[in-house]
């Protein structure tokens, strides 16, 4: 019998605890964490499959993660892990088609860096919603399943000032007012997902409540004070690219 477990689901969950009775940090992001605090993710239009884990982890669970992962059954991705384990490592299931397991340690950067440093503490199995919520939306090749995720945040919680089973918008505001370039993409996306609203088979009561929190984000992110940096980076614009490709990104 394979030690990994065929759900992929019930396998992400069974790391978290085995990390946790080690003493070792790690939480959820990507889909699976969407799919932990989204009951619209679980039925309808907003449903979707998954087929990887994603999960951060802080300094010293880095460390501790490649013995970890080879008890639990997993084969680590040598080359990759050697080049760039201090700030990502990738993690192989040799008994389910090679299932990945992608680590980020301390900060997301894909697109954008989203700074986790001080966050992680704040939910029990995954990183705030907040920014769970700009994993997504930093991507500038927004694809479907992204799409579906961030839709389905934002109907099941609420914006506002807290991390309490809520959109903090706050920290949505502040991230964006150290980062020009996450602003920018961040509103990009907020731009495609209502020119797809309509197009996913929400209901009408559905599209507005997401239409009215998406406007709660943008108001947020407006009303805090820009620096001079900001300000400078915003008059160059487009015209300079303001965004990393994912592929360039693995090449750190």
């Amino acid at each position: 019998m394979a030690p990994t477990l065929d759900d992929v689901k019930d396998e992400a969950l069974r790391l978290i605890e085995a990390a946790q009775k080690e003493g070792i940090f790690i939480r959820l992001i990507g889909g699976l964490a969407v799919w932990l605090h989204c009951p619209s993710s679980v039925a309808g239009p907003l449903a979707r499959k998954y087929k990887d884990a994603d999960f951060v982890t802080d300094k010293e669970g880095s460390i501790r993660l490649p013995d970890f992962f080879e008890r639990m059954g997993y084969v680590p991705n040598k080359t990759f892990n050697t080049l760039s384990g201090d700030w990502r490592q990738l993690y192989y299931d040799p008994y389910h088609d090679n299932r990945q397991i992608d680590i980020f340690i301390s900060e997301f950067s894909m697109c954008h860096k989203i700074p986790l440093e001080g966050r992680l503490d704040k939910d029990k199995l995954t990183i705030p919603l907040a920014e769970l919520f700009l994993t997504k939306a930093q991507i500038i090749e927004l694809n479907q399943k992204d799409l579906i995720d961030m839709l389905a945040i934002l109907l099941d919680h609420p914006v506002g000032p807290s991390d309490d089973d809520m959109i903090n918008s706050e920290r949505i505001a502040e991230l964006g007012a150290q980062d020009w370039g996450l602003y920018t993409t961040v509103n990009m996306n907020f731009e495609r997902i209502l020119e797809n609203l309509g197009k996913v088979g929400l209901d009408q009561e559905s599209q507005r409540i997401i239409r009215n929190r998406i406007l709660a984000i943008q108001d947020a992110m407006e009303a805090v004070p820009k620096p001079t940096k900001w300000k400078l980076r915003a008059k160059i614009g487009k015209r300079v690219r303001w965004y990393e490709l994912p592929e360039e990104v693995q090449r750190k």
